[in-house]
């Protein structure tokens, strides 16, 4: 199943000039039109298929949390989408990216890189199972006997039920 785009053509022109990307969203002497351009819907979907590669390359994010997260209007998600496909709208014709374009472009994959690693997550709130501590006690006839160290009688006695 495909995934959804994230950032729909009229929300891309809030960060994007309308007259730069009417004329990259056609290949003719005339200005194309933003709105149902499918040159700029398959940057955007490229964008934000790439976005979603790494936030859930992390286990961090799953591909319907980012589409939520898109959905509620995450900025942050917003914006590498939005730099990102400008950079695949300029890379399409062939000529040089201005370099404005590539900043954008380099700090978006900075933060992809971040959000890959794990080191940047958006800014969301939701519940997180694998930070969440949780205490459990193993007893004898779960663990069963399998001749480990903790079982000599150096180590002290195990607790087999919580108080």
């Amino acid at each position: 199943m495909p995934m959804a785009q994230l950032l729909s053509n009229a929300n891309f022109a809030l960060y994007v000039d309308t007259r730069l990307l009417a004329e990259l969203a056609s290949d003719t002497n005339s200005d194309g039109t933003v709105a149902s351009s499918t040159i700029i819907t398959e940057a955007l979907l490229r964008s934000g298929e790439e976005v979603a590669s790494a936030a859930t390359r992390s286990n961090a994010y799953t591909v319907a949390e980012i589409e939520t997260l898109a959905t509620e209007g995450n900025g942050m998600l917003r914006g590498l989408v939005a730099d990102l496909a400008l950079c695949f709208l300029f890379e399409r014709r062939g000529g040089d990216v201005p370099e404005s374009v590539k900043a954008k472009a380099n700090r978006a994959q900075a933060t992809l890189t971040d959000l890959r690693d794990g080191k940047r997550v958006f800014a969301v709130d939701l519940k997180r199972e694998s930070g969440t501590a949780t205490v459990q006690i193993i007893t004898s006839s779960t663990r069963g006997s399998l001749a480990m160290n903790a079982d000599s009688t150096f180590f002290p006695t195990r607790r087999t039920q919580a108080y």
